[in-house]
């Protein structure tokens, strides 16, 4: 398995300008990672020191050049809505995770990046079992559930590879400034992290080279 160094990583973001994307860009930076973002319009990137590349995440040869010289990979790719409103209307590709994780795999084999750190969420593939009553409803029964079935296609993909990766499942988000997080395998023991925490646990991850081949569960 691949061991990364602490400092001087060469990271490249796909969702470089959500809010869990934007940041784990600007934690990385300040911490003298070299940082590269693919984003689908490069007016949108404003974090210092980062370098955007306009395009889509599922441009296979965009990859391809992009993952030159890269040493791991963080995807924080959703599939959003107009709105945080649950029932509100789906404004991606409903399979733009997966396409992208797709088109990722083969540019990194190519390249030999092995590393690479994924965001899915609690209740995705095995671990719908764990979520209460309630939460199982409003996910099955509200466009939640388009975002959940592309991250269970995108994580059993991940999981085919024989890359070196992490699948992070937080549980409810926040926009809470502590990056405080408690990385757990199963079910989780809080019901929200900060997106700060997430983005915090990734990086952590990256530098020590922890949680490799691992499916987490991120709690606070």
């Amino acid at each position: 398995m691949q061991t990364l160094k602490k400092n001087n990583m060469n990271i490249l973001i796909l969702g470089a300008t959500g809010r869990t994307g934007k940041i784990f860009a600007k934690i990385a930076s300040e911490r003298n990672h070299q940082v590269t973002a693919i984003v689908r319009d490069k007016s949108r990137g404003d974090i210092p020191n980062v370098s955007y590349i306009e395009g889509l995440p599922t441009d296979k040869q965009l990859l391809e050049n992009s993952l030159k010289g890269i040493d791991a990979v963080f995807v924080s790719l959703n599939i959003n809505r107009s709105s945080d409103n649950p029932f509100s209307k789906v404004i991606s590709p409903l399979t733009l995770v997966s396409d992208s994780v797709k088109a990722l795999i083969p540019a990194m084999e190519k390249n030999n990046v092995k590393r690479i750190i994924t965001i899915s969420a609690s209740g995705v593939g095995d671990s719908w079992k764990d979520m209460i009553l309630f939460a199982r409803l409003l996910m099955r029964y509200s466009n939640i559930w388009k975002a959940y079935q592309d991250h269970d296609r995108h994580e059993q993909l991940i999981r085919g590879s024989k890359l070196d990766w992490t699948i992070a499942r937080p549980v409810m988000l926040t926009n809470k400034e502590s990056n405080a997080y408690k990385a757990v395998s199963g079910k989780p023991t809080g019901g929200s992290i900060s997106r700060a925490g997430v983005a915090k646990f990734a990086l952590d991850s990256l530098e020590t080279g922890k949680n490799i081949r691992e499916v987490v569960t991120l709690c606070s």
